[in-house]
């Protein structure tokens, strides 16, 4: 069968996992696939949309795997959750189902000393770091240069990291990083001040490797404030040309050795302010959250989430027609997202957001909050600060800042007292 004729309708698809996976569900359908979602929950917002939920722990190996073969299921998938993600790993070998990469290379790219090796051994810059043992010995503390940051070697979501200004932080942090870290073992590296960060991302295809964007992405605070999540990222970077000359083919010969052949998969980085530099610390190998694909799409006319779905199913990771979309420039637009960060209080009243909503250059706009929702100090710092995440796609990068411009005065969020709710406005001149 030729790659293109692999048809996605009527086949089954076996979900694991609520929330992260409602994306998942939702594009699935699109390609005509029957879904059903497994996980503890009676009801989520993946098994409302879904075809068919089922009561099973994503842990529970033997009984997905005799739900696949009383049900006749293609495929197994989840959303971006790593912990799910490595329970498909396991089901689908179990199964003798398509999974898009080995146990050894899942355990290469998520662990970050073990990927940090890796990138040295193939010149790909990361971060620098110091060599502390758990006995933190006087003769290795007096190398270190402060500030740095300890993290466990295999947690996510910044599970077990602490940033440290001295030595006294530091002999607090390493034992929390070690406490955090399923094998005990921890990283002490260069604090990069900087409130602007580098990703990059990939689609492997039969042993290809293309590199399908890359974005600049800027915090709501500088590196010393309390809300250091996400207010703004755009897509090409403008290091892209830099990127793609000096470290790309280090890039993709790392991965070729590492031996990834098929999927989706990113990484991240910080942009050093001393140097101006990118230095890498961790990587994905999976689809990233954050709703990208659908930037993907508006710009380049693929879907990445759809292209692991059809793998998943047996089929090829990308048609002919695929690769030939595939393009870090974009086809020359300029897309990418803008969330509002709101500070403490309650909400009272809003406007502008369907006006927003409306406008051709809008791709998409979340709201997360409604008039009433109160907002309390312990989730500034949070993603749960954000009032809203706007997608949008210029075709100059004049238009771009202008539409930053436009949807912060248009939108308007006061509390009770009638007092403005944003944290803080995106000066667009940081992407300049």
């Amino acid at each position: 069968m030729k790659e293109n004729e692999f048809k996605t309708e009527g086949k089954r698809l076996l979900v694991l996992g609520g929330t992260s996976a409602k994306d998942i569900v939702a594009q699935a359908k699109r390609m005509g696939v029957y879904t059903i979602v497994a996980d503890l929950e009676e009801t989520n917002v993946s098994k409302k949309i879904s075809d068919e939920g089922v009561i099973i722990s994503t842990t529970d190996t033997d009984a997905l795997v005799q739900l696949i073969k009383e049900k006749h299921i293609d495929g197994v998938f989840s959303g971006p959750s790593e912990f799910n993600i490595q329970q498909v790993m396991k089901v689908c070998q179990a199964a003798g189902l398509p999974f898009y990469a080995t146990k050894e290379q899942w355990d290469i790219c998520q662990n970050k000393a073990t990927f940090k090796d890796w990138c040295r051994r193939y010149n790909v810059p990361v971060i620098p770091e110091y060599q502390v043992s758990a006995e933190m010995l006087p003769d290795e503390l007096a190398k270190v240069k402060y500030p740095v940051v300890v993290k466990p070697v295999d947690a996510c979501s910044s599970k077990g990291l602490s940033i440290c200004a001295n030595e006294e932080q530091l002999r607090i942090a390493i034992p929390y990083a070690i406490s955090e870290s399923e094998t005990g073992r921890f990283i002490v590296e260069k604090c990069i001040t900087s409130d602007y960060g580098f990703g990059c991302r990939y689609i492997a295809n039969n042993g290809e490797i293309y590199l399908s964007a890359i974005c600049d992405r800027y915090t709501v605070d500088e590196f010393d404030g309390k809300a250091h999540i996400s207010a703004a990222a755009i897509f090409p970077s403008k290091k892209t040309e830099a990127f793609i000359k000096d470290v790309n083919p280090c890039c993709i010969a790392m991965f070729k050795a590492i031996g990834l052949a098929n999927g989706t998969f990113f990484m991240q980085a910080l942009v050093d302010q001393e140097d101006g530099r990118i230095y890498f610390h961790e990587m994905g190998l999976r689809l990233s959250g954050g709703l990208i694909y659908s930037m993907l799409e508006a710009s380049c006319g693929y879907n990445d989430v759809q292209m692991m779905i059809r793998y998943a199913l047996g089929g090829p990771m990308a048609t002919e027609d695929d690769v030939a979309k595939i393009d870090p420039y974009m086809h020359g637009n300029f897309v990418g997202s803008l969330t509002i960060p709101l500070q403490v209080g309650t909400v009272g009243h809003i406007e502008g957001v369907e006006e927003v909503r409306t406008n051709p250059k809008v791709t998409s706009l979340v709201q997360y909050y409604q008039e009433g929702d109160h907002i309390g100090p312990e989730i500034i710092g949070t993603l749960m600060q954000h009032f809203c995440r706007v997608k949008m796609m210029t075709n100059s990068i004049e238009e771009y800042y202008n539409l930053i411009s436009w949807i912060q005065s248009t939108i308007r969020i006061k509390d009770t007292e009638g007092k403005d709710m944003v944290y803080r406005y995106f000066d667009s001149n940081r992407i300049r």
